[in-house]
């Protein structure tokens, strides 16, 4: 029994039984004798264990924190059911192990466990992850690297997150929360298909038990519209040919973290901008779209920048990009320089009316009038706030704030700049 090594480092008592050819007996005449009742960290690796000793159950280990078993051709975690009443234990290494599963009959529960190593198991596909919620319920730090589930799949980290949302490390990496968004929305979009094709409710349950995640991912980001559509058919998919439904989509109200609330609905109004006295423009450049294409209805990402709105604009309204000219219609009024005063010598003074006038209801007639032209006048007085998109890589919800705009289109004459 020399071969373990006991060592004290800043009060913390650790024992290391690595490689020492332990056997249960062993174990039992050294945890009986309470020889070390104060053990926090515990060392069996290397051992061939196959299973933990049964007289682990009845040992007295409430400081036991970290419980180190690599190598310990240990193929299930069915032997380590007598872990589940260690009070303190949160750490478990069980790394170059013959590990095909995480699943157990009947279910075992460590309530405790925060960190587990799983480097180097057998581990065979990602859905080997699923049990890991349910049996680790308090797991934050996983490690699963030189395992086959890391090659089953082109995004295993990404899946990896997005199946288990209370993971806040994975292979000694971090996982930011921008990370997770873009993992489980990642993942929702590779596992719509599947429930896309599902025909009868027995095989989307099927589905669900395979992607518990599923539900909440649903309503954490909305429900994607391919699914909603196969569940209501009369309600028409949007898309990006459809500018009815971009319409309705104006109402329609995103989760917060969604796609959907990323985007702003555009309306795009074409208008020619050369003047009378400009000579004609070449033939190339005649065609200018037609009645029932200046104005289309568009829901965009905020995030495209102005270079890329330029081409859509362009693919939309068939003008080259470089001739494009997007100017934004706030509904903002900015005053503007009033007119000369002899412009504004004017009188709307009854006095001023004939007899005839004011006969037979002529008074009210011209009362309108004259507030009309007033009403004119005013207006003339306001200009709208416009905003000209130049190119930039800035993304367009730079400019805008709300979730929609009014952009007009126009198409700049190159021959200006030669």
């Amino acid at each position: 029994m020399n071969a373990y090594i006991l060592c004290f480092v800043c009060q913390r008592e650790i024992l290391h039984l690595s490689d020492a050819n332990v056997t249960s007996s062993k174990i039992r005449t050294l945890c009986t004798q309470r020889r070390f009742p104060n053990i926090q960290s515990l060392s069996l690796a290397f051992n061939p264990l196959h299973e933990l000793p049964s007289p682990f159950l009845d040992l007295q280990l409430p400081n036991l924190t970290i419980l180190d078993l690599s190598s310990c051709d240990l193929s299930t975690l069915q032997p380590l059911s007598q872990l589940t009443h260690l009070p303190s234990l949160s750490t478990l290494s069980l790394r170059s192990n013959p590990l095909t599963t995480l699943s157990t009959q009947p279910l075992l529960i460590f309530p405790h466990l925060r960190a587990i190593d799983l480097t180097s198991t057998d581990l065979p596909t990602l859905l080997s992850v699923i049990p890991i919620p349910t049996t680790f319920p308090k797991l934050s730090s996983l490690k699963t690297s030189h395992t086959p589930l890391i090659t089953s799949h082109p995004s295993p980290r990404l899946i990896t997150i997005a199946r288990l949302p209370g993971l806040t490390i994975l292979n000694n990496t971090p996982i930011p929360p921008h990370e997770r968004q873009n993992a489980e929305l990642y993942y929702l979009s590779t596992i719509t298909p599947l429930f896309l094709a599902a025909k009868v409710d027995e095989e989307e349950m099927d589905l669900v038990k395979e992607h518990p995640q599923w539900k909440y991912l649903c309503e954490r980001y909305g429900e994607p519209e391919s699914i909603t559509q196969k569940r209501n058919p009369r309600t028409s998919p949007s898309g990006i040919n459809s500018s009815k439904d971009d319409e309705n989509n104006k109402t329609k109200i995103y989760p917060p973290l969604s796609l959907g609330a990323n985007l702003i609905t555009f309306t795009f109004h074409y208008q020619p901008t050369l003047s009378s006295s400009d000579p004609p423009p070449p033939q190339s450049q005649q065609d200018k779209p037609t009645e029932s294409q200046q104005q289309h209805i568009r829901s965009i990402p905020k995030q495209i920048d102005i270079y890329r709105l330029k081409a859509f604009v362009g693919r939309l309204y068939s003008i080259p990009s470089l001739e494009i000219r997007l100017v934004l219609e706030t509904d903002e009024w900015d005053p503007v320089p009033a007119a000369k005063p002899e412009d504004d010598d004017w009188s709307c003074s009854e006095d001023e009316w004939s007899e005839d006038d004011k006969s037979a209801g002529d008074v009210d007639l011209r009362q309108n009038e004259i507030r009309k032209e007033k009403g004119k006048k005013d207006k003339n007085l306001w200009a709208r706030r416009e905003i000209e998109l130049v190119d930039s890589t800035r993304p367009v919800g730079f400019w805008i704030e709300g979730k929609e705009a009014r952009v007009r289109v126009e198409r700049r004459d190159l021959r200006m700049f030669k």
